[in-house]
């Protein structure tokens, strides 16, 4: 019996994945089709991999030609093949099992169609599937497929068609697909199987991962097909930097656009699109006030990009609902991957906007936010990152906590990112170059559990990225449930999280030579990350206190300052690193001087308090500890008899200056032998 399916496997050096595509192939319930797989020149095993399936199936043929590029091969491979029905897989791709069967139904069913095309879902080198692909969700029109190439893969089509409007353009060494698809969209109809069939690998040798040369060819594809429907009179094709195309009149008038105003892109063109990009799973109670504070912007030219993470509660129903009545777009997206970092991952591979804004699920932005950090960005384009001040909003009580932090400019924000000198990550805006180099270096790590903005913003500012302060551009973090991530996280996770991406970032700092030379730099990222207990006794004297070491009985004089941190230290209620001790002991020392405070009927000074602070710690006559800049706590909603008020120190990006100081102390302590690691 004749196939009635050719489908064709174009090959350049594709070993590390071209069995598994082979494999799936091979997998198709729908038997009667023939393969071709056409070997264009490759000099790694992969002609190898490809007749070894072929010795074992004989649907499939093989072809060794010399290396001619992917049009010239696309072409000549179809033209190996004979059957009525066509289509192809990427030789580093995956079809579903069933993709041949059910695209074959639709074409028998439909005789009018010329071409079936399905969903695709995004998988990485791995085979880590980050859900389906973006423009999965654009209709499909002739009008639209101009300027949004949604029929992507899967695709069968029927070879009467293929050879009606010529064929692969072999002129097009890259977009020869879309220039094809828009080709037949002008003559057949083409219908949307919305059916996940296709798995797209994303990898660094895709060809897509080149999109600077993509973009050129793509404009020549898409002005091509404007000229063939006598559209180019009137219409010029705007390509933006992100390689997000539309049509815009030749007339300034709207009714020289009238009956095409759907492919125009809606926002001023004076102003910059941001992407609001929003990992959810079950944040249903505060989602509605999320969504209400993007709607609520006063910069008018936001897209907002909600990414479902697998929510078993009502976000979805709740994020629906908004996208329904909002007058500004709100699409909505699934990532099955169970990781809130896979979910921004997949949220940025949707973004339009030439700026970034990440948001979770439960939190909020003042109404002005985007609009100062835009305009100041714009206005100082050396900077890269802008960030702002914000608001804590603790609800996990009566009556609720708000703690109200003010930024400043930093001289060295590295230095204040090592330090964990932590800001909420939606206080920051970043460029869509920033945020795209970033995600090429997986700064949202798919790995990482906890601290997962710590590693992202801490990469930038290893990158090389540059941040700017833009005061009164305010976001708003919650703390409402004991099921949030960041309360449910154990220790050792977070010790763990903490080890690996400080190795990610000593790996990053070795290929920047001027990092060597800071002191302080190099003192953080060559911390021990391990937890420690104490290896002595301490003994406390009027005339003079000191520590005595348990295997050696070698003792260390205390002043009074150093005898408070080991009263701390051995306090603690478990082995801790050196990091969280320093937070631990600096907060004792606040929890002594606020009871002080509240005992006493004066109001509460908190730079005063910082002061008092600073003398508890011995830090008074040491200059090196006064040159940090940190944010400053304005409350106005604190009960100093409320426990929360004794965590502020654990809490909140304060002291970063006192817990390098004694986190240098504890250092010193480790160093010879008077903590001893926790096995």
């Amino acid at each position: 019996m004749l196939p009635t399916i050719s489908l064709v496997v174009t090959v350049y050096n594709r070993e590390r994945f071209l069995a598994a595509t082979l494999d799936s192939i091979v997998a198709q319930t729908y038997r009667n089709f023939e393969l071709v797989v056409w070997d264009d020149g490759s000099t790694d095993q992969s002609l190898k991999i490809a007749r070894y399936y072929a010795e074992r199936d004989a649907r499939i043929q093989v072809v060794s030609a010399s290396h001619q590029g992917l049009s010239h091969t696309l072409r000549s491979a179809i033209a190996a093949t004979t059957a009525p029905l066509l289509g192809w897989v990427d030789s580093d791709d995956l079809i579903a099992p069933t993709a041949l069967e059910e695209t074959v139904a639709v074409l028998a069913e439909h005789p009018q169609v010329g071409m079936v095309y399905t969903n695709f879902e995004v998988i990485d080198a791995k085979g880590t599937n980050y859900g389906i692909g973006a423009s999965c969700d654009v209709a499909y029109s002739p009008e639209q497929l101009l300027v949004d190439f949604m029929t992507f893969h899967f695709r069968l089509m029927r070879r009467s068609c293929y050879e009606q409007v010529g064929g692969i353009d072999v002129t097009y060494p890259m977009a020869e697909d879309y220039d094809l698809c828009l080709k037949l969209s002008e003559v057949t109809q083409i219908l949307h199987l919305p059916r996940s069939l296709y798995y797209y690998r994303r990898h660094s040798a895709n060809t897509t991962s080149q999109p600077l040369e993509l973009i050129p060819w793509t404009q020549r594809v898409i002005e091509a097909a404007m000229r063939r429907r006598g559209l180019a009179e009137r219409y010029r094709l705007h390509t933006s930097l992100t390689s997000y195309f539309s049509l815009r009149s030749r007339e300034d008038t709207k009714s020289e656009a009238s009956g095409i105003n759907r492919l125009i892109f809606a926002a001023p063109p004076t102003l910059p699109l941001v992407s609001i990009i929003i990992p959810c799973y079950n944040a249903a109670p505060r989602l509605t006030q999320c969504l209400q504070s993007c709607l609520n912007q006063t910069y008018p030219s936001v897209e907002i990009i909600v990414v479902d993470n697998n929510s078993t509660d009502a976000s979805m129903s709740i994020a629906k609902q908004w996208a329904a009545q909002s007058q500004r777009p709100i699409s909505i997206h699934r990532c099955r991957v169970q990781h809130a970092n896979a979910a921004r991952n997949s949220g940025f591979e949707r973004a339009h906007g030439q700026y970034i804004q990440w948001l979770d699920a439960d939190d909020e932005l003042a109404p002005d936010k985007i609009a100062r950090q835009v305009k100041a960005l714009e206005q100082q384009p050396h900077f890269d990152i802008a960030f702002g001040d914000w608001q804590w909003q603790i609800q996990l009580g009566e009556p609720p906590t708000e703690l109200q932090f003010v930024e400043k400019q930093y001289e060295d924000m590295l230095l204040q990112l090592l330090l964990d000198n932590w800001r909420v990550p939606h206080s920051y805006l970043l460029r869509y170059a920033a945020a795209e180099r970033l995600h090429r270096f997986e700064a949202w790590n798919p790995t990482t559990s906890i601290c997962m903005d710590r590693e992202y913003f801490t990469l930038a500012a290893l990158l090389g990225l540059r941040f700017l302060y833009v005061p009164n551009a305010v976001a708003q973090y919650y703390t409402w449930a004991e099921t949030q991530l960041t309360r449910t996280c154990s220790y050792r996770d977070r010790v763990v999280s903490r080890c690996k991406m400080f190795q990610r970032f000593r790996d990053v700092a070795a290929l920047r030579p001027e990092m060597q030379s800071n002191a302080m730099h190099q003192f953080l990222l060559q911390q021990a990350w391990a937890t420690w207990i104490p290896n002595f006794t301490l003994h406390e004297a009027t005339t003079q206190s000191y520590i005595e070491q348990f295997d050696t009985g070698k003792q260390l004089a205390l002043s009074p300052h150093h005898v408070r941190m080991i009263r701390s230290l051995l306090n603690a209620p478990f082995a801790q690193t050196l990091e969280d001790y320093a937070r631990l002991i600096i907060r004792d020392g606040w929890s002594v001087l606020l009871i002080k405070h509240s005992t006493s009927n004066a109001g509460v000074d908190l730079q005063q308090m910082s002061q008092q602070l600073m003398a508890y710690l011995g830090l008074l006559q040491s200059e090196q500890y006064q040159q940090f800049v940190e944010p400053s706590l304005v409350s106005s909603a604190l009960q100093l008899d409320l426990p929360i008020a004794h965590e502020i120190p654990l809490l909140t990006p304060l002291f970063a200056d006192y817990r390098l100081a004694v986190h240098g102390f504890l250092d010193a302590l480790r160093k010879h032998d008077w903590l001893k690691f926790e096995s």
